[in-house]
């Protein structure tokens, strides 16, 4: 149990100490960084192709989600605040636990006229907590939790007693836990969620302009990306309905 605990206590200090340090580490470096010293001259368009062009080469979940917060500083600075909901949601995805993210991302919908993303209801709490293990962790908590179940039930068959019985149910509950984000990992892994940025988003039933307009996406809302045509990308939304959606009214949550 004790190994357990001093792993979950790694994980939830690992990987936002290692953003904000990449952070610092820029902002040290800024002299020579042209998308620092153009984000802080104001050219923000600048700004966001240099930190696009880097994302595109980015090899660590850190490091794409660093770039990712940059590119929702830079869409909130420029006014497209829809945009930056979408890239500091693409930052927590890669990082969920990095407090900065969370605040700049609960400004932005603030400001965007959205619900917050924790309403600090049990329900949101509850999805917080969910969402706040990536897959490769919630396999590393699975597995531990496995092994503890198994040198429970080796002590309880080789020596028996109460003790070992209800190490062994408490070991059991552990693994039913730590299940929970692992499926839900699974059940997120390969999907492709989009966000809803622009005002006015028609869904039609066909990839075309004057096909029917079966009604208005909100901005903000998540949709499932199924297919793509040029200008065109098919989803889903949360009714389970298929539609067709110009792709410029899309933003990509998978980075």
């Amino acid at each position: 149990m004790l190994v357990l605990v001093h792993a979950l206590a790694l994980l939830s200090t690992a990987l936002p100490t290692g953003l904000s340090e990449a952070r610092a580490v820029q902002g040290e470096s800024s002299g020579g960084d042209p998308a620092v010293a153009a984000y802080r001259a104001g050219d923000y368009d600048t700004a966001q192709v240099t930190w696009l062009a880097a994302l595109q080469t980015a090899d660590s979940r850190a490091e794409r989600a660093r770039l990712a917060y940059n590119l929702g500083n830079t869409a909130f600075r420029a006014g497209n605040v829809p945009e930056a909901v979408g890239w500091y949601t693409s930052s927590l995805a890669l990082v969920p636990r990095d407090a900065d993210a969370w605040a700049s991302l609960e400004l932005a919908r603030t400001e965007a006229g959205l619900e917050p993303a924790d309403r600090g209801d049990l329900t949101a709490t509850l999805r917080r907590v969910v969402t706040s293990v990536t897959l490769a962790e919630s396999e590393w908590l699975v597995l531990w939790s496995l092994v503890l179940l198994a040198l429970c039930l080796a002590g309880e068959a080789l020596r028996g007693g109460a003790a070992w019985r209800r190490s062994a149910l408490a070991a059991l509950a552990l693994c039913a836990v730590v299940s929970i984000p692992w499926g839900w990992n699974l059940l997120r892994d390969g999907r492709r969620p989009m966000l809803v940025v622009a005002e006015g988003t028609a869904a039609r039933s066909e990839p075309r302009p004057d096909a029917k307009r079966l009604r208005d996406l909100d901005v903000g809302s998540e949709v499932e990306r199924l297919d793509d045509l040029p200008g065109w990308t098919q989803v889903r939304d949360d009714r389970g309905e298929r539609l067709w959606v110009r792709t410029h009214a899309l933003f990509d949550l998978v980075r």
